[in-house]
């Protein structure tokens, strides 16, 4: 088989039924035409966009030394990052490489931490290896019982390996109390699946059986049907990325309408790195503002400038962009007013000479002393250095209606050095994850 055959196996056999980016789906083609030089480069841009399934892709390819010298440590690296962001399929492969010392130290607890996580979003293969785990001790505490949960749940999507290893557990009494009837009936299953010797071990169960439980061994064999898999309901693909700022202490964060536009669910990552999820109180697209609620209370809540600003004042901009490539911690960014309004001389819009990337939108844009004059929100891609923000009145405006008051006291009385400011927008700056 050829080495793009043998990929295009791989990547349809992981893929989750998602709309996929662009960067990925052209990945995919290529991979289709084994043109794997492309397909590399393209998985890299979409990784580099922060897209989860392209930077498992990438991985697998860095991991494989698919269209490029292996490189299992950077290949590593990437599926890390999908795993972070929520990519099941990269959860379970990550698993596997710190089971195998692939890229990474072998480390069972490791191995173990991520085969969970993927399994309790429904991954088959990772919970029969969640099941294998329990059983050998391996990196959990061992645990019959909890073995053949795992290898239920698995047998109940139709996996035939995991349907013939818990006929065993039910004829043995492994974990489960011993009922030959039900040894019976999933060894059965993993015989009609051809599963190997399982239909000689059916026939060695099935002396043990009386005639009647025979007969209703195969009648719930013939009534069975697989369990939908919970990956295909319960899985969301990460949408996209942004920034956002704490604005009360009832847990209200603003961001841009945009960032948070067609997601079906909002996660907010904090100083903490604990992320929680958020609920959409409010938002404006003529003002590319929106309004977020999570559930605990901040310590920290932006202050806003009440000044005027005048073209020429020293700004910062804090936010996460480009996640999965750029620093986790956030970004700062320095410039200065260019101009009191924005396109078309739209008033509600400030221009700056502040360098944002994608992901940036949502965040904070701070004065010297650390107050919110504005919420960074486009640039304009073919011009250096041009950049807007929501004007800080037009955003506390926003926010009064929707019952939040801003905070106009806060910040240094002196001007600050940048990443003093930034050291304080950290506090009350978060990313926010769209889900679809």
């Amino acid at each position: 088989m050829r080495a793009g055959l043998r990929l295009v196996v791989f990547v349809a056999a992981l893929i989750v039924c998602a709309p996929v980016s662009a960067d990925y789906q052209r990945a995919v083609d290529a991979i289709e035409r084994d043109d794997l030089k492309t397909a590399l480069r393209e998985a890299q841009e979409g990784a580099e966009q922060g897209d989860p399934r392209a930077q498992r892709l990438y991985g697998y390819m860095l991991m494989n030394g698919k269209g490029t010298k292996a490189d299992r440590a950077a290949g590593a690296r990437w599926l890390r990052l999908a795993a972070e962001n929520g990519d099941t399929v990269a959860q379970r492969e990550l698993g596997a490489a710190y089971l195998g010392g692939l890229g990474v130290p072998k480390d069972p607890a490791e191995a173990s931490r991520w085969f969970l996580q993927a399994a309790q979003k429904g991954d088959v293969i990772a919970q029969f290896m969640a099941a294998m785990l329990y059983r050998t001790g391996l990196g959990v505490a061992k645990d019959e019982a909890e073995s053949a949960r795992w290898l239920r749940k698995a047998a109940e999507q139709g996996d035939p390996s995991a349907q013939s290893v818990l006929a065993g557990y039910y004829r043995r009494g492994v974990g489960v109390e011993k009922d030959l009837l039900q040894a019976y009936v999933w060894i059965s299953l993993a015989a009609k699946a051809k599963e190997p010797k399982a239909a000689a071990i059916k026939k060695e169960i099935a002396k043990d059986l009386t005639p009647e439980q025979k007969k209703e061994g195969d009648r719930q064999v013939r009534a069975w049907k697989p369990a939908p898999s919970a990956s295909a309901s319960a899985e969301t693909r990460l949408k996209g990325t942004g920034t956002g700022f704490v604005v009360s202490g009832q847990g209200h964060v603003v961001t841009n309408e945009h960032v948070v536009r067609g997601c079906q669910q909002l996660r907010v990552r904090g100083l903490d790195e604990n992320l929680a999820p958020a609920k959409l109180v409010a938002a404006s697209r003529q003002d590319d503002l929106a309004l977020l609620k999570v559930e605990y209370k901040p310590a920290v809540v932006a202050p806003f400038r009440s000044r005027e600003l005048r073209p020429g004042d020293a700004v910062v901009a804090f936010g996460f962009p480009m996640s999965g490539l750029l620093a986790s911690s956030g970004n700062l960014t320095v410039g200065n007013v260019t101009a009191l309004v924005g396109t078309r001389n739209d008033e509600r819009f400030l221009q700056t000479s502040t360098p944002i990337q994608p992901g940036n939108s949502g965040g904070p844009l701070l004065d010297m002393n650390g107050r919110v004059v504005g919420v960074t929100t486009s640039s304009i891609p073919s011009l250096q250095n041009v950049n807007f923000a929501v004007k800080g009145g037009v955003a506390a405006v926003f926010l009064d209606k929707h019952g939040v008051a801003v905070a106009d006291t806060g910040g240094s009385s002196r001007a600050m050095k940048a990443a003093d400011v930034g050291a304080r927008a950290k506090r009350f700056t978060v990313r926010i994850e769209c889900r679809a």
